[in-house]
Parts: structure tokens; C-alpha cells; sequence
């Protein structure tokens, strides 16, 4: 069967080797063969005209066989026909067979093997040998030629020539010999060319099937091993550890904000740097450890055959001071921070896919801490990540199952004491898990890009809500840093405020100041462009982020909002408060409202046990009250009895007032 199989797949290479084979014995059997017909019938041709010429002069074939003393004179004859040099002897024999006469090289040896005999079958009679020389002085080729003479009663006899053609039989060889040379040179030229072809396609196959192979198990750009191929290592040090009794690290590394790295190198420079911190890790292991990079600018390792945990510090120990050196940077020198994760086998798992699982999981965690750290996997951790990953499953069920719904939190005017507007709050109502804070879900939605069909579907059901207010009311939105990075933000509020009719002057879009620590002039572009549509920006959780001048004066924000946990500390904390004094004169020099979030008491909403006029926000969001007020519904219904915005019903908790007459709105607490 593996015969047939094998025929099967080759069998045009055995048949052109079959044919190669038959040309092959052609070309060197054919020319002889021919050589040899040639001779055959250059030898019958001079028989021919020897014979032409003994019948022209019958007189000296009489003589000779009547007088043998006269028998020489035949020579004339053969001189005659052209063949007299050629005749090496002649024989004259009589009727009865008895030689009579032999030329005078009777001496040479002319009894070599006969090679061929024939017939003249114009000439009854007439033989024609063909011989080859036994040496001696023989040539090495030579032809007999047997004529029977019968002119009369008296003159019959047999004569005998012995006629050379080695001259032609050397000839004839050249020829197709030289003939049989190029047609096997012709035939080498023809069978090896298809088979340096296929020989060669082979090698190219060859090769790009090992490139495959190589592909398959190792990274194009850093030469090292791949996910697939750590994990099948990785399995088979897991036996050993398991036979052994042995323990194994696995480290997964991330390069902290690569993206700006890459953002920063022109021309590969990203790569040059991953090649470089995959040979500087390569550097610090020991010869049965794996590195591997399992894509982007994660790397993974696996410190096997460990005895303890001091193994595995000794080895980070190596690892941190081998990437505290610089990294060049298309000329440029630059320091680069990692974050470890770190999983131990058998404690943490004995599988390989759950131990780098559990070091991955540790890894998040580590780039979750604010990154340059490292970080032990605990049990805790994978709860933590299922819990996250069941929260955007769930998130991406929600916009198409209409799960959200847009509360509204209330602003007032200090001085009028008269509501201004409102800020829109996100709350999500899970059909199992009933009301889920924000809290729980909007970071996930920030790290999945979730915030950004979550953040429009706000915008615009704010927008198309706020359109029913009275119109001296505006409506506060917040935007995701994520919407100014992956979407058109200013064509977004202009098509929602173009489709929902709401004026631009009554939206106020919120950012933080998060927003402007990267890509700053990119984001002060569109924020340029969200201005020139007649939107007021708000910078929101002023004091709480990385909090630069340089903002409020580069960019003429509308209103800055105090950070809430300012104005909840600042009845008791007299720096608080001074805190909160030095930005409410910032914005008045400035020229800015400000506004004080997280108000809950009226004493809150006057700046503390003894009220400075002139000292405090414009404006306050919460739910004030008085001090001894129970239940904050009590003083904010006071309050909202003096509000000529509509009616609104009892309730015993603020989260149930139906945003104060506003339609479809609710209010909500911080």
C-alpha cells in the first residue's frame, strides 16, 4: 500500500526517468548500429563498381585465372575503381576452390571475428564481410568482399579483396559519436532542468514550511517564543515540577505606557525597543528558564526548578537592574517602568493555562495600582476579574435591553437660591442585581470603550429631557476622555443638539482634568470647537487630579466644580476650607463660575459656622438642608416649595422626588 501510494504521488517522475533511460540507450547504442550499416553499404557499393570494372576488362580476369603469373595485373583493375589503395589483399581461387594467387601483403593477419556478412542481392552470388582487426598490423577495420567469376567454361574462379575501412569506420564514429554526445548532453539539459526546478521549488517549499513551523512557535519581531509555544513549554516543566517536587514562577511583564513610547519613536522605534528588553530579560535568566512574548509589549517567563521564594527575588533583583539602564530611542536615551505579575506553581495553580491565567490576573492588578510595581497573585484577585468580566458582559446587554435610565442632580444659584440647572447621572438597573452604583460599572465601561455609546446615549437622552424644562434651566453633562479620543466629539453634540432641538446655551458639557494630561493641544482643539457651538465647558472635580494653572489659562473654561470631598470637610477642616477660599478667588479673578458639589446642609452651602458674603460659590449642587433636618427631603421640599417649577409629590427619601417637577426626571443623591 505505501508502494502504491508512493507510485502514485511520483509516478511522472518514474516515467521520466523510464524515458530518460530509453533515449539514453538509443544515443549510445543507435550510432553503432548505424556505423555499421554505413560500412555494410559502402562495402556492397565498392563490390559494385570492382565487379563494373573486371567485366569492362574481361581479358585480365581470363589471364589471371588462365595465367596465374598474370594475376597481379588485377591491381590495375582496383586502381581503376578508386579502391586500389584501399585493398590491403586479394585472393584468386579457382573453379574448383584452390587458391592460385595472393597479393604481396599476405602476410598481414586478416582473420579477425567477421562483425556482420551480407549478401550483394543485385550480384547472385556475391558476399560481403565485415571484420574487425585482431592487430598485428591488421587494420581495425576491413571488409571482404567475395566475387564469383563466371565468364566462360575456362574462366570461373572466386577473387577475394580484402578492402580496409578503418579510415570510414573512424569517421562514421566521430560522426555519431558526436551525434550521440549531443543528444545525451541535449537529454541531461532536458531532464535536469525540470528537475532543478522542482528540486528547487522543493527547497522553497522546504524552507517556507520551516518558516511556518518557526512562526508558529516564536515572535517575528523579537525571535522569542510565542503564547502558544510558552504554554506547551510550560506544560512540560509543569511535569517535571509535579515528578520532581519542584516549584515554578511564572512572571508576566508589561511595559508601562508603551504607547506613548511608540508614540514618541519614529520609524520602528517601539520595536527596537521590545527586541532590546526581550534580549536584556533573555540576559538574566538561567539556561533552562523560558521567556516568551505573548504580544504588544507583554512578556512572560518561567522560572522553573525553583526551591524557594528567594529564587524568585534573586531573579527580579536581576531584572530590575538590567532594565534600569537606559534605552536608546532612534539617538535618544530614555527610562522605561514595568509592571510584574506573578503566579507560583503548584500554590497557584498546576495547569499551565491557569498559572499564567493567575499571573496575568496578578499583572492587572499591578498595572491597576497606578503600574512600576509588582505584584503576587492572591485568590481574591480572580474574583475581582470574574466579577469585571461579568459587569461588561452585562454592560453590552444593557444599551439593547434599555437598562439605563438618566437621573438628575440639582443645581441652585446661592444668591437667588433658585435652581439653575441640573447635572444628568447615569443609573443602571440590572433585571437580577436591581440598581448597580456607578461606581461599579463606569470603569469597566472606560477600559472596554463601552463610555462611548454609553456617554452618546446620555448626551442625548439629557438633551432630549432637558428640552421639556423651563428654559431657564440648563442641563449638565459629563464626557469621557475616552469620547475625545475615539470619536468626533464636537460632530457628536452638534448632531444630538441639531436632532433633539435643544439651544446649545442650555447644555454644559463637564470634563476632568484627566482629559489634558495627555494630547493636550489636541484636546484643547476640540474643546475649541465644542466653544464655538455655544456649549459652556465645566471643569469638574477641580483640586482632585493632576491640577495645573496652565489649564484655566490656556482654555476659558465656563465653571469649575470643587471636588466634593472639599466642601463635605470644610465645616471642620479649617484647610478645607482655605482650599476652597483660593479657588472660589481663582474663579473670580478669573471670571468663572464656581460651583460646589456634594452641598447636603445649608450650612455647607454658606462655607462653614460663620458665612464670609463674597466668599463663597455662585452656585451649589446637592441636596442642601438644615442642620437637625432628619430627612434631607424635608429642607429640600422648604426649598422647592419656593421654586415656581411645578409640583411634586411626598416621599420618604430624596431618590424618590421626581426631579421637582421636571418631566420624566428623577433626582438623585451623590
Amino acid at each position: 500500500m505505501l508502494r502504491k501510494t508512493s507510485f502514485k504521488k511520483h509516478w511522472h517522475w518514474a516515467g521520466l526517468a523510464l524515458l530518460s533511460a530509453m533515449i539514453a540507450v538509443t544515443a549510445l547504442i543507435a550510432p553503432g548500429r548505424v556505423s555499421l550499416l554505413e560500412l555494410e553499404r559502402e562495402a556492397l557499393v565498392a563490390e559494385d563498381r570492382i565487379r563494373g570494372h573486371l567485366l569492362e576488362e574481361p581479358n585480365i580476369l581470363i589471364d589471371a585465372l588462365t595465367r596465374p603469373g598474370l594475376a597481379p595485373h588485377l591491381s590495375e583493375i582496383f586502381q581503376q575503381s578508386g579502391y586500389g589503395h584501399r585493398v590491403l589483399r586479394y585472393e584468386l581461387y579457382d573453379a574448383k576452390g584452390r587458391l592460385t594467387f595472393t597479393s604481396g601483403r599476405a602476410g598481414v593477419a586478416l582473420d579477425g571475428g567477421p562483425v556482420d556478412v551480407t549478401s550483394n542481392s543485385a550480384q547472385q552470388g556475391a558476399i560481403v564481410g565485415l571484420y574487425e582487426g585482431s592487430g598485428n598490423g591488421a587494420p581495425a577495420h576491413f571488409a571482404v568482399l567475395r566475387l564469383p567469376i563466371d565468364l566462360n567454361e575456362r574462366a570461373r574462379g572466386t577473387l577475394i579483396v580484402y578492402l580496409d575501412q578503418s579510415d570510414q569506420a573512424n569517421v562514421l564514429s566521430g560522426y555519431f559519436g558526436l551525434i550521440a554526445m549531443i543528444t545525451l548532453v541535449l537529454l541531461s539539459i532536458g531532464v535536469a532542468t525540470p528537475v532543478a526546478f522542482a528540486w528547487m521549488r522543493s527547497q522553497e517549499r522546504r524552507e517556507a514550511q520551516e518558516q511556518v513551523r518557526y512562526l508558529e512557535s516564536h515572535d517575528a519581531l523579537t525571535g522569542l517564543a510565542n503564547r502558544r509555544a510558552f504554554a506547551e513549554y510550560l506544560g512540560e516543566a509543569i511535569i517535571r515540577m509535579q515528578r520532581d517536587n519542584t516549584h515554578i514562577a511564572v512572571v508576566c511583564l508589561d511595559i508601562d505606557k508603551f504607547k506613548e513610547i511608540n508614540d514618541a519613536g519614529e520609524h520602528g522605534g517601539g520595536d527596537q525597543v521590545l527586541r532590546e528588553i526581550g534580549t536584556r530579560i533573555k540576559g538574566t535568566l538561567r539556561e533552562r528558564d523560558i521567556i516568551a512574548r505573548l504580544g504588544a509589549d507583554e512578556f512572560a517567563i518561567a522560572l522553573v526548578d525553583i526551591t524557594n521564594l528567594g529564587d524568585v527575588m534573586a531573579f527580579m533583583n536581576r531584572l530590575v537592574a538590567a532594565l534600569r539602564l537606559p534605552f536608546d530611542l532612534n539617538g535618544n536615551e530614555i527610562l522605561i517602568t514595568t509592571s510584574v505579575g506573578i503566579a507560583l506553581a503548584p500554590a497557584d495553580g498546576d495547569t499551565a493555562a491557569t498559572v499564567l491565567r493567575h499571573a496575568t490576573i496578578a499583572l492587572s492588578r499591578a498595572k491597576g495600582d497606578g503600574g512600576q510595581r509588582m505584584c503576587f497573585f492572591e485568590e481574591s484577585m480572580d474574583k475581582a476579574l470574574q466579577r469585571r468580566r461579568t459587569v461588561e458582559h452585562e454592560l453590552r446587554l444593557a444599551l439593547g435591553r434599555e437598562e439605563f435610565e438618566v437621573a438628575y442632580q440639582p443645581q441652585y444659584d446661592l444668591a437667588t437660591e433658585q435652581q439653575c440647572g441640573s447635572e444628568a447621572l447615569i443609573r443602571w438597573h440590572h433585571p437580577v442585581h436591581g440598581k448597580i452604583a456607578p461606581g461599579h460599572f463606569i470603569s469597566v465601561a472606560e477600559d472596554t470603550g463601552l463610555i462611548v455609546p454609553i456617554g452618546e446615549w446620555v448626551l442625548r437622552q439629557a438633551c432630549s429631557d432637558a428640552v421639556g424644562w423651563p428654559e431657564q434651566l440648563t442641563v449638565a453633562v459629563n464626557l469621557s476622555p475616552a469620547q475625545f479620543r475615539d470619536s468626533d466629539i464636537a460632530e457628536t453634540v452638534a448632531e444630538i443638539l441639531n436632532e433633539t432641538g435643544l439651544p446649545a446655551n442650555r447644555l454644559e458639557l463637564e470634563i476632568t482634568e484627566n482629559l489634558l494630561i495627555n494630547d493636550t493641544e489636541e484636546v484643547l482643539s476640540k474643546l475649541n470647537r465644542l466653544r464655538e457651538l455655544g456649549v459652556a465647558i465645566a471643569m469638574d472635580d477641580f483640586g482632585t487630579g493632576y491640577s495645573s494653572l496652565s489649564y484655566l489659562a490656556r482654555f476659558p473654561f465656563s465653571k469649575i466644580k470643587i471636588d466634593r470631598q472639599f466642601i463635605r470637610n470644610m465645616t471642620r477642616d479649617p484647610a478645607m476650607r482655605a482650599i476652597v477660599k483660593t479657588i472660589i478667588a481663582l474663579g473670580k479673578s478669573l471670571d468663572v463660575t464656581i460651583t460646589a458639589e456634594g452641598v447636603e446642609t445649608l450650612r455647607a452651602s454658606r462655607g462653614g459656622p460663620t458665612p464670609c458674603p463674597g466668599r463663597w460659590p455662585r452656585q451649589a449642587q446637592g441636596h442642601a438642608r438644615r442642620q437637625g433636618d432628619a430627612d434631607p427631603g424635608t429642607a429640600l421640599k422648604r426649598r422647592l416649595s419656593r421654586f415656581p417649577i411645578g409640583d411634586y409629590r411626598t416621599a420618604d427619601r430624596v431618590t424618590d422626588i421626581p426631579a421637582w417637577g421636571l418631566p420624566g426626571a428623577r433626582q438623585e443623591p451623590l
